[in-house]
């Protein structure tokens, strides 16, 4: 074999040896990629499942629109937004001012790691869209009312951000269940009457959203 021949035939293998190793360090890429945004995902599910953030949320839910309707809990509210002391408060009062921090804040934090793509926004709406975004419904007024106090449109806005990103998901996604895959049937044994009446060729949808 000539030398020619040889160094030819060294020159295609070190090209071969370079094209596998960085074929294996993308493969490697992509594993430890997939590997970090499944422990970011499950970090948000622990985060959004906690009690702490549930019973906060809850409190919320059953309780901000008549609060805010309070004038004593907008002077409470006035005063810890401008940072003087507040007047005395009741403790439903208390406990409504840090159950609104608690949901806020906590989307607050999710929403700067979606927009660093620490989470990717995908995988974050896909899953929790519903929550997001019904947390932003229910806090809308509470939060108009303190950026007004501010002056400050910066306040909670990356929980703004996902409230928006999970808005346009809802809008183009009225199902999270996947095109062109067969639904399994259900039936219901005690149908309410007041259940709203289904297509006999539809299945009942279980949205994944509101887990």
């Amino acid at each position: 074999m000539s030398l020619e021949v040889l160094n030819t035939t060294a020159s295609l293998l070190t090209v071969a040896i370079v094209a596998a190793t960085a074929l294996a360090a993308l493969v490697q890429l992509r594993h430890l990629r997939a590997g970090n945004q499944t422990q970011a995902l499950l970090s948000v599910s622990e985060r959004l499942d906690a009690r702490e953030f549930r019973d906060a949320l809850t409190v919320a839910n059953q309780g901000l629109e008549a609060a805010l309707a309070d004038s004593t809990f907008r002077e409470y509210i006035t005063a810890i937004t401008r940072r003087v002391q507040p007047p005395e408060a009741s403790r439903r009062s208390v406990e409504m001012h840090n159950a609104v921090v608690k949901v806020a804040n906590t989307l607050e934090v999710l929403g700067v790691l979606v927009k660093n793509r620490v989470v990717e926004p995908g995988l974050f709406v896909d899953a929790y869209c519903s929550v997001a975004f019904g947390a932003w419904q229910r806090l809308a007024s509470y939060t108009a009312f303190v950026r007004d106090l501010e002056g400050d449109d910066a306040i909670w806005e990356h929980f703004e951000y996902l409230a928006a990103l999970s808005e346009d998901w809802i809008a183009r996604h009225p199902s999270s269940y996947p095109a062109g895959v067969r639904r399994l049937k259900l039936r219901n044994p005690w149908p309410s009457p007041t259940s709203p009446s289904k297509r006999p060729s539809a299945s009942p949808s279980l949205d994944a959203r509101d887990d």
